[in-house]
């Protein structure tokens, strides 16, 4: 019973991707009139996106941006891609072992399980700087294997 297991795992760590802020186009003071054009509008950043003390109801500091001054005759500086989403880490793993019953009969025990931490992966926020959700994390990712921590078990005869 001591010998024969295997284990394996896979362990996933990525940053999270990169967020391009926005704003209601019927916001916009630019007199460029991207709702004709189909385009984006993008605010101005007057400070620092990053909040001093990040939490996930307070992910991207919502004051740091501002819609472009009156007749300015230009998009907003916010840059794209300047936010940053939240990361994934999610480590799956695996519990087998092999039994030989007979000569040419085998059983073979498997356990799996993804998220094995059971570790909270939050899906990017909401970017649009003038919807109430602006960067508030409120879902959870379900991707790559990054969601509730799910399991299987199984016994397989092998003749």
């Amino acid at each position: 019973m001591l010998g024969g297991w295997s284990a394996n795992t896979i362990t996933l760590l990525e940053t999270g991707p990169f967020l391009t802020p926005t704003i209601n186009p019927i916001l916009d003071q630019t007199n460029t009139d991207p709702l004709a054009a189909g385009s984006v509008v993008r605010p101005d950043i007057v400070g620092n996106p990053i909040p001093a003390h990040r939490s996930p109801n307070n992910y991207f500091n919502v004051h740091a941006f501002a819609p472009t001054p009156v007749g300015a005759g230009r998009i907003g500086n916010a840059g794209v891609g300047i936010l940053e989403g939240p990361g994934t880490i999610a480590v799956s793993a695996g519990l087998a072992k092999s039994m030989a019953i007979r000569e040419n009969l085998k059983l073979r025990f498997e356990a799996t399980f993804t998220n094995v931490l059971n570790h909270t992966n939050f899906a990017p926020p909401v970017t649009n700087v003038s919807n109430p959700s602006f960067g508030i994390l409120n879902a959870a990712q379900t991707a790559e294997n990054a969601g509730n921590r799910t399991g299987q078990v199984a016994l397989r005869l092998d003749f």
